[in-house]
């Protein structure tokens, strides 16, 4: 059996910073950040959210409902509209939650495949500091990082500074050989007037490869081959890295009528230098495939966005009722492409050549620039009694220009009208029947890394969604909602030349359940399982073909989080995750699939108070079983589940 290394380096380091952290602060009362994070404990249902490092439900950022929210560019900064182009880092955001179905009800002009909104560790006015040390092993596997966060009020009562920083080191990742990542974050809360609130923020993220990035696997049409990340293997040159930057400002001013403005202005950036990626095409089930090393020069992805929002509230007696006026925006300019592909014959997984490395001719890039103005009134009712009504009506301008080196520049140009119409009916005090539409403007994402146009964002689309269920109090603190839902969007892939474009339309229709609450006063559940039918129409094939099952998401997938305090021991959490899913293709023709597999995590918590200052230790175990499992894109490209993985991790708070 390995060992269990951890580093003592490291929590030397770690035990400096934290006697630094009490010394400044050993005259103030603690005030709990994050030791008190807990994504279980804050979860209304089992549809996805994160808080801190935690995240549960079976939704995410990147997936929901078989497609990605990010992707589309359904996200939301304090429910004020957001253009990604950058991730917004851990000491930046403090959690997310994905509004889908009934909770997307009551959420401002809704969109297909669903919201994301975050907050932000926005900083309170007492003194306090955090810190958290992680350390990860068990195999080849090694992670070390620490994390910092601390707010400050500089004008008691008015204006508060925050900020943090994170180092990551990790040996054996799954992206990576050998990584290491830096981020940082401010952030400045002012509220000069009870009435007015302004939060500013600037965040950057450093990462690279310090051992070689590893290939990517794409499978032709044949049986997977069984591998691990370990398997994927690179000479220490072929690196990969960027650097990330998000910054914004936005606020409130509540007037005296019932009348609320909310504004921000958020810039985001992608900043990727000359890197190498290593392909491993046509791979068959022995591991074996076609091995390409491709340049890529220095590219880079920039947005500029934000929203104006004017609300008007009206209240009485058992109902509220909000109209809304908003204008949003965005401007976002990347370049892709110049790169060179060279060829180095067949190769295989766990046995790749240390090539030296080679010299490469890299061409002019090309460039898309994208500008899209939007305008939109809203209404909703809520009615205590009786339920509650949603509607909102958008005209969107869109304007996307696709420049190629030496060539005429390409102009795209779309205005639909946007809608969404949302009700409930509360058929009493524990029962609800919902329904809902929307027709929304979503993007579809960038050609992959095997494509002939690779990177290449393609335009925004159409998409519909319509959805409809119920949500039934099971006691006080236990709360089950049961959705169908249809979501239709173009079909983008590869076509027969090897090209990234439309060939038709995807439609994912399905059920989901959540379940979340305290089943007693120790036991508490967040446990979902949605049921997915993905089916490809693509306009390309033979007449009279048959449609496809989508290749990537799962057909049946169920997810459960469970925390059990035990009642003898003060301060004791038992943590529990279990992920089921069902077979699913991994290759486009619907030839071929991956076995379904059960993943189990576990893991205990011990929160307690040593000199007046709260801590938690954590330790986790991931994937106990250490269970094989792949994910598939319709691409082709394959990649493994983590290995068995062990880690520990110490929060105090000061």
């Amino acid at each position: 059996m390995s060992q269990i290394s951890l580093c003592p380096s490291n929590w030397g380091m770690a035990a400096v910073v934290i006697g630094l952290c009490s010394g400044l602060y050993s005259i103030q009362p603690a005030y709990a950040q994050r030791t008190t994070e807990n994504a279980v404990a804050e979860a209304e249902d089992a549809f996805g959210s994160a808080v801190g490092n935690e995240s549960i439900g079976l939704y995410s950022s990147t997936s929901a409902r078989g497609f990605s929210p990010t992707q589309a560019g359904n996200l939301r900064i304090d429910g004020l509209y957001f253009d990604q182009a950058a991730s917004l880092n851990a000491r930046l955001s403090r959690g997310s939650t994905v509004h889908v179905g009934i909770s997307a009800q009551g959420y401002a002009f809704p969109a297909p495949t669903g919201v994301i909104d975050f907050s932000l560790r926005v900083p309170g006015h007492e003194p306090a500091a955090s810190v958290v040390v992680a350390e990860g092993a068990l195999f080849s596997y090694a992670r070390h990082s620490i994390e910092v966060d601390a707010q400050y009020p500089v004008v008691q009562d008015k204006l508060s500074i925050g900020g943090g920083f994170t180092y990551t080191r990790n040996n054996a990742h799954e992206v990576a050989v050998r990584d290491r990542n830096y981020n940082g974050a401010v952030i400045a809360h002012w509220t000069p007037t009870d009435a007015a609130a302004v939060t500013a923020f600037w965040s950057g993220l450093k990462t690279g490869a310090i051992g070689g990035d590893r290939p990517r696997i794409f499978l032709g049409n044949n049986p997977a081959p069984r591998f691990r990340a370990e398997d994927m293997t690179s000479p220490d040159w072929l690196y990969f890295g960027f650097r990330q930057y998000n910054r914004g400002i936005y606020g409130s001013y509540d007037f005296s009528d019932d009348w609320i403005l909310k504004a921000g202005a958020f810039q985001s950036i992608n900043n990727n230098p000359r890197v190498f990626n290593a392909l491993l095409l046509n791979t068959d089930s022995s591991g074996e495939g076609d091995y390409v090393v491709e340049q890529i020069p220095a590219r880079f992805t920039r947005s500029l966005s934000g929203e104006i929002r004017l609300t008007k509230a009206f209240a009485g007696p058992g109902h509220r009722q909000q109209f809304y006026a908003i204008a949003r925006g965005r401007n976002r300019d990347l370049t892709f492409g110049g790169g060179q592909r060279l060829s180095f014959g067949r190769a295989r997984l766990g046995a790749f050549p240390d090539l030296d490395e080679p010299v490469f001719q890299t061409g002019e890039r090309t460039g898309t620039e994208t500008h899209q103005l939007t305008g939109g009134l809203g209404y909703e009712g809520v009615w205590s009694r009786y339920g509650q009504i949603s509607l909102g009506v958008q005209k969107t301008d869109y304007k996307r220009t696709l420049t190629r080196p030496a060539g005429t520049p390409v102009v795209g140009r779309s205005s639909p009208w946007l809608f969404n119409a949302g009700g409930a009916v509360y058929a009493s005090q524990r029962f609800a029947i919902y329904g809902g539409y929307t027709r929304g403007l979503e993007e579809l994402g960038a050609a992959p890394a095997n494509a002939a146009n690779r990177d290449e964002a393609v335009p925004a689309e159409i998409t519909r969604q319509i959805d409809a269920g119920i949500r039934f109090q099971v006691s006080p603190k236990v709360q089950l909602v049961a959705g169908v839902f249809r979501i239709n969007k173009p079909y983008y892939n590869l076509d027969a030349n090897n090209v990234f474009r439309a060939l038709g339309e995807i439609r994912h229709q399905g059920i989901e359940m959540s379940l979340a609450g305290s089943l007693t006063d120790n036991l508490t559940v967040v446990a979902g399982v949605v049921l997915l039918k993905a089916r490809i129409f693509d306009d390309s094939a033979p007449a009279g073909t048959k449609p496809l099952t989508a290749v990537g998401p799962s057909p049946r997938l169920f997810r459960m989080n469970a925390q059990y305090k035990i009642p003898a021991l003060e301060g004791v959490l038992l943590d529990l995750k279990i992920e089921s899913a069902s077979a699913r293709y991994i290759t486009i023709a619907n030839t071929y699939k991956t076995p379904a597999d059960i993943g189990v995590d576990i893991g205990v918590r011990y929160t307690t108070v040593m000199a007046g200052t709260p801590v938690r230790f954590r330790l986790q175990a991931m994937n106990v079983t250490n269970e094989f499992g792949l994910t598939a894109q319709p691409s082709g490209q394959i990649a493994p589940f983590a290995k068995r993985r062990v880690e520990f991790s110490v929060a105090a708070d000061f």
